[in-house]
């Protein structure tokens, strides 16, 4: 059996936005503590000085502990990465097309009220 077989089967796997990105900043974060460390021991950079890697270190710190809210279920970034899986946001996206219809639909039938009004003064001020 192939890989691609069982993903067939089974259908896409797909993560809640917020775990991917805690996934990714912490990857990131991980990434640039890496990179200081390199610097550290060829030269490029001194613990002591303060130098365009330490740049690199404070955003690594930044992305650990933005990872680590998002993934803690904090309300920081959730509204750039939601926390919900497929179902519940589909539900969402529908709830929110349904309110979007909703509001159209108010907004047509005041916009035809006001047409037929408009026309019977237009016939008014003709007669």
């Amino acid at each position: 059996m192939r890989w691609f077989h069982a993903l067939v089967q089974f259908g896409p796997i797909m993560d809640e936005p917020a775990k991917a990105a805690s996934r990714l900043l912490y990857g990131t974060g991980f990434g640039l503590i890496l990179a200081c460390g390199f610097g550290l021991i060829l030269g490029r950079m001194d613990i002591t000085i303060l130098g365009a890697g330490h740049i690199f270190l404070l955003i690594s710190l930044i992305c650990l502990v933005s990872a680590r809210l998002l993934k803690q279920n904090q309300n920081y970034l959730k509204s750039y990465f939601p926390d919900e899986n497929e179902n519940q946001m589909a539900e969402r996206i529908q709830h929110e097309m349904q309110e979007i219809e909703n509001d159209s639909a108010v907004g047509n039938a005041w916009a035809e009220l006001e047409s037929k009004v408009l026309e019977k003064e237009i016939n008014s001020e003709q007669e």
